[in-house]
């Protein structure tokens, strides 16, 4: 089992900040790419070297998000039709997991079958965006900070438009 960490900074423009492990160290960066239209982000290693990239599909109803690993491979995140709970599916290479959420969006559970391969918690009385992420299979490990980053991201998207929608009212 592992833990890292992921603490958005207060003002930004785009996302960038240091993911740490359970020992407080930095052991990958987030970088989010300045776009007008689109999403585009990756994360490195300590050395700098780019382990995954992830885009967004700019025209669809429900989001989805795209993820290119270094080695070539690939991952679909798709955001299902759902009320009162967050569902999104995910297909890495084949492997296909399933996120199940509350419906206040805090705590994250990350299937894959019946296995729970990792727990996602936000932390809830914080000024910006702040996870735990518990990884129960190692071998998924980037796998699933690739997830937990998209759903941050897809999080982010879901409560502007909502903040956007009660403007007008």
């Amino acid at each position: 089992m592992k833990k890292y960490y992921f603490k958005e900074k207060f003002f930004k423009i785009t996302d960038k900040y240091p993911v740490l492990d359970e020992n407080g160290k930095e052991v990958f960066f987030f970088d989010q790419d300045f776009k007008l239209i689109g999403y585009s982000a990756k994360l490195k290693d300590s050395d700098g070297k780019v382990l995954f990239t992830i885009s967004k599909k700019i025209w669809s109803f429900l989001q989805k998000y795209f993820v290119d690993f270094n080695d070539g491979s690939h991952m679909e995140i798709d955001q299902k039709l759902s009320f009162l709970k967050r569902k999104v599916d995910i297909d890495y290479e084949g492997i296909k997991l399933h996120l199940k959420g509350s419906i206040i969006d805090h705590d994250f559970e990350i299937y894959r079958e019946n296995e729970i391969v990792a727990d996602m918690n936000k932390k809830f009385f914080a000024l910006t965006d702040q996870y735990e992420l518990t990884v129960y299979r190692e071998d998924l490990s980037l796998i699933l900070i690739a997830i937990c980053l998209c759903i941050n991201e897809m999080k982010n998207r879901d409560d502007e438009a909502a903040d956007a929608a009660c403007s007008t009212c």
